[in-house]
């Protein structure tokens, strides 16, 4: 399976691991479509058959908010496009929340997809947000921060936002450099085994961990969060319904800033 396929919107088969239901076969303008329950995907038809089977699946995206985004600021750091979203009329010096798109986004990625922007102005939250392109290979603590520094923001302390491999980089990157550095850490479907995560260096980290529980990285999600309370970390989220993609992220992005805004 794609390890990114949130960042499309195949969901996962229904009922795996079950006794498969019977198929059948119906005619739907004109095209005969198999519809398989237990695992078996549409053979053909049009694509808003496909689309409804994802949205049964996996729940529809929901709309984004009608709130008005604040200013968006895009630069470039190093060869690198930089988007950073600020609350409506941002006063004074922010903190920031940095995000780490998966394997297949980049820095406009939660801003076009996932409409970060208008999410953060419904929340009310009083940071920024940050995303910079090609994370993995970019100088986040020597180059970044500091870039975000001269625009006037507090990279004092910083919270990390990450879905899948962002997710998973965000928890390392926040281990690295600690409660002193990091207010708070949220990773939605880490891709990460809970056997490499360093849980023990997050524990005095404020944490949101989640997944949809058809996200194939559900059940170690789980038994990260699972570790990290019995360990005594201040851990929240869990599994829910969704899948490994964009309706899902939006759907725990309130959630999410409600978090960062309660810790940052």
């Amino acid at each position: 399976m794609n390890a990114e396929r949130g960042e499309g919107e195949a969901p996962a088969p229904l009922g795996a691991g079950k006794t498969p239901l019977k198929r059948r076969a119906f005619l739907i303008g004109g095209a005969s479509v198999v519809l398989g329950v237990g695992g078996v995907a549409l053979a053909a038809g049009p694509e808003g058959v496909r689309e409804a089977y994802a949205q049964i699946i996996c729940g529809a995206i929901p709309e984004p908010p009608t709130t008005a985004p604040g200013a968006l600021q895009r630069s470039r750091v190093n060869g690198r496009r930089v988007v950073i979203g600020l609350p409506p009329d941002a006063r004074g010096v922010l903190s920031v929340v940095i995000m780490l798109h998966g394997a297949t986004g980049d820095a406009r990625t939660p801003f076009d997809r996932y409409a970060i922007a208008r999410h953060l102005a419904a929340s009310g939250g009083r940071f920024a947000v940050a995303s910079i392109d090609d994370w993995p290979s970019a100088d986040i603590t020597g180059t970044l921060l500091p870039y975000l520094g001269e625009c006037g923001l507090d990279i004092r302390r910083i919270g990390l936002l990450g879905w899948s491999s962002g997710g998973a980089g965000a928890l390392k990157l926040a281990a690295e450099l600690g409660p002193e550095r990091v207010s708070a850490v949220a990773a939605t479907a880490p891709a990460v085994t809970a056997a490499r995560a360093p849980l023990q260096e997050l524990v005095d980290i404020p944490i949101w961990l989640g997944s949809g529980e058809r996200d194939m990285w559900a059940p170690q999600t789980e038994t990260m969060l699972k570790g990290l309370k019995a360990l005594g970390a201040a851990a929240e989220g869990g599994i829910s319904g969704g899948c490994r993609n964009t309706a899902y992220r939006r759907r725990v992005l309130p959630e999410q800033l409600a978090f960062f805004s309660r810790h940052m």
